[in-house]
């Protein structure tokens, strides 16, 4: 027998019923074990069920963009096994269901969001295929160990770049943290928004976080060791400027720096990075360099860096754009002792007194 509904009941069902499926990821035979030390506290592996893939997160702040694969989409289309996906699991809010695990707690993708974009995509186009995905999961992480993490899976593939690995290390190297700060937080410097810090350059970038790190240690290269040239060991060398100059110091010498740079030949109206020696690492360096071994631009033992006005009218006439310095500036090995020689005669051009004197001399 047909049940009759009043109006006002019909009006209320809607409310009711909710065919909204909430947000979750189901682990297909999945397996806990409670014994890596090395992760945020549980992990769980299994493959994952396709029609949750979608409701896995990514965290932009250490995740590099997502790029169309041809050989991970293909790989996934010929239905060979990738390697797993990590994923990062923001609470500890799981349930059983049989072999199965299903996680109502977000869920982030560590490492593997490239085969994950390139899986959906697989999905879009053929919505029934049948897609085998395994992953990793570390339940009750955050943030910062998401981002440790991933850079201890991918510092040692050559794809991944030097600066995302910097960008990385600013939560644990204060020094670093400052170069990023300055670059995207303080709209005075020159350099604001001009810095690449991900994976690839973008429009309006003139120089490469690892290119402005090697230049701050460079500045400071009469304070510190100047060795080592990956992300890590120059890491390990900025980590060491605050100790000596204090970190205040450091902030003021690195913005000075490239105020004179800017003064002197303006970054702000660079069309084409390519052509502008002024933003070229092995110049800029140089004049680092320069700056550093000559203590008659350092007050306060040696600690803050001081160029008056009349050297940075003298550097401002440097002839960049002579064809030997636009070679010399975007070459390296012997070129940058030429390139160093040049900018100190002509520091010391006109001058019979106050002359650059190197410390090495000074020793003497």
């Amino acid at each position: 027998m047909l049940k009759l509904f009043s109006k006002a009941e019909e009006i209320e069902a809607p409310k009711i019923l909710n065919t909204k499926v909430e947000p979750h990821l189901r682990i297909i035979n999945g397996a806990l074990d409670e014994c890596d030390t090395s992760s945020a506290g549980i992990i769980l592996n299994g493959r994952i069920d396709p029609a949750t893939l979608r409701f896995l997160k990514v965290d932009s702040s250490y995740q590099r963009p997502l790029a169309i694969r041809a050989d991970i989409y293909k790989a996934l289309q010929e239905g060979k096994i990738v390697p797993n996906i990590e994923i990062g699991v923001r609470g500890q809010d799981f349930e059983a269901d049989g072999d199965d695990y299903i996680i109502h707690s977000p869920s982030y993708i560590i490492d593997g969001w490239q085969r994950t974009g390139n899986a959906l995509r697989l999905l879009e186009l053929i919505p029934h295929h049948p897609l085998r995905l395994f992953a990793t999961l570390h339940f009750g992480t955050d943030e910062l160990w998401e981002r440790h993490r991933f850079t201890e899976l991918n510092k040692n593939v050559k794809r991944i770049s030097p600066n995302l690995h910097l960008r990385n290390m600013r939560d644990s190297n204060d020094a670093i943290l400052t170069l990023y700060g300055l670059c995207n937080s303080d709209r005075s410097f020159p350099l604001f928004h001009k810095v690449c810090w991900s994976q690839n350059m973008q429009p309006g970038h003139v120089m490469t976080a690892l290119g402005m790190a090697k230049i701050a240690r460079r500045v400071h290269g009469h304070r510190i060791s100047n060795l080592g040239v990956g992300a890590e060991q120059l890491a390990a060398s900025l980590a060491k400027i605050p100790s000596t100059v204090t970190l205040p110091t450091f902030r003021r010498n690195v913005t000075a720096f490239f105020s004179i740079i800017d003064e002197c030949w303006p970054i702000g109206g660079i069309q084409y990075r390519t052509s502008a020696p002024q933003v070229k690492t092995t110049f800029l360096m140089e004049v680092a360099r320069m700056l550093s071994d000559h203590a008659s631009f350092w007050e306060h033992n040696d600690n803050t860096l001081v160029v008056s006005t009349d050297d940075r009218r003298k550097l401002a006439k440097f002839p960049i754009n002579d064809p030997q310095v636009v070679q010399l500036a975007g070459s390296g090995g012997q070129s940058r002792n030429i390139l160093y020689k040049l900018l100190v005669d002509h520091m010391n051009s006109g001058r019979r007194n106050n002359r650059l004197r190197s410390r090495l001399e000074r020793d003497k």
